[in-house]
């Protein structure tokens, strides 16, 4: 079957980082917006998702373990679920840039938590949503947008050393990290703090792991 050219504000999507053909996550999301120049999703606090982890009965990340660079380029993770607990998160990406910018909330959606955003290729649409890949790095940004700083930079040495990017792919995320700060920083159009009066429909449900999740 072909994707459909676009998702309905309030469809129930999937957003899969998918890496050398595997799938490494799975977010389900519920779309805001799906258009040509911006696609936003929400996911919801308490939604169920599929990490890729290292070792499953590691103590760190809520005991499901975490995904290592030489795991990642060995394609030998493991498929672990849990509940997205870090905030109520809206997604905002231009479909074919290499980063997306995440909108964090308080627990009771009051005010914005903070600014995060994520190096991650262009999107490919599928018939569940959308398939991507996190390149590592990102960069937290605080909600008056005035200070921030770069995060998980050691993974992304890490990710460098065992060849799962070249020095030229390592220097284009960091240009893209760049860049894509300074439009933040200045506050620009579709990425300004408009997205800080956002919310989400009260109707809306949890949206939940798709069947065949697995599928590329």
């Amino acid at each position: 079957m072909i994707p459909p050219t676009r998702f309905e504000p309030g469809d129930h999507v999937a957003v899969r980082n998918v890496f050398m053909g595997r799938v490494q996550s799975v977010f389900p999301t519920i779309v805001v917006t799906d258009t040509p120049e911006l696609v936003v999703t929400w996911l919801p606090v308490g939604t169920p998702v599929l990490n890729g982890v290292t070792d499953p009965e590691a103590e760190n990340d809520d005991g499901k373990g975490h995904l290592s660079a030489e795991t990642m380029a060995a394609k030998s993770w493991t498929m672990a679920s849990r509940n997205w607990h870090t905030a109520g998160t809206l997604t905002v990406k231009a479909p074919h840039s290499m980063w997306s910018l995440w909108v964090f909330w308080e627990p009771r959606m009051s005010s914005i938590q903070g600014w995060y955003i994520n190096i991650d290729a262009p999107y490919k649409r599928t018939l569940l949503g959308f398939d991507t890949w996190d390149m590592f790095l990102d960069v937290v940004v605080q909600p008056d947008r005035k200070t921030w700083q770069y995060k998980d930079e050691d993974e992304f040495a890490e990710a460098i050393e065992a060849g799962i990017f070249s020095e030229f792919e390592a220097e284009k995320v960091r240009d893209t990290a760049a860049q894509a700060l300074k439009i933040v920083v200045e506050n620009r159009h579709p990425f300004s703090d408009v997205w800080a009066n956002w919310r989400p429909d009260v109707l809306w449900d949890i949206p939940q792991i798709p069947r065949n999740w697995e599928v590329i």
